[in-house]
């Protein structure tokens, strides 16, 4: 039995929780470019603290496999008359958008780690 028996409940909770993290990954996405950019300007300054630098792509991390089991969740229960619609279409490619950001954040992590067992 799906978690969502008719369409119109699902198409509610798909877009409260869309309109909910749709400006939260904006804003990842800006923290996640303005980190990428940081660790590149200091790669040769070994004053530079990289410890918040993990904790802040940790809460990221976290946020968006949050937001992405949840989107999947909702793709995976959803019946065939729902998907025929396009905010399904739009729940599958903001689930790429996600796992996007989840490998930008999992490089950028990489490369933090690196830096830390470095000095």
């Amino acid at each position: 039995m799906p978690l969502y028996p008719s369409q119109s409940h699902w198409l509610d909770c798909y877009r409260r929780t869309y309109q909910d993290f749709k400006p939260k990954l904006a804003n990842i996405r800006l923290r996640v470019d303005d980190l990428s950019y940081q660790v590149k300007i200091n790669k040769q300054n070994r004053s530079y603290r990289y410890d918040p630098l993990r904790e802040i792509l940790g809460n990221h991390k976290m946020s968006l496999t949050k937001a992405l089991n949840y989107f999947e969740g909702l793709s995976n229960n959803a019946n065939e008359e729902i998907k025929a619609t396009t905010e399904y279409q739009e729940c599958l490619k903001f689930i790429e958008g996600i796992e996007l950001y989840l490998e930008r954040v999992a490089l950028l992590s990489r490369e933090v780690n690196k830096k830390l067992e470095g000095i």
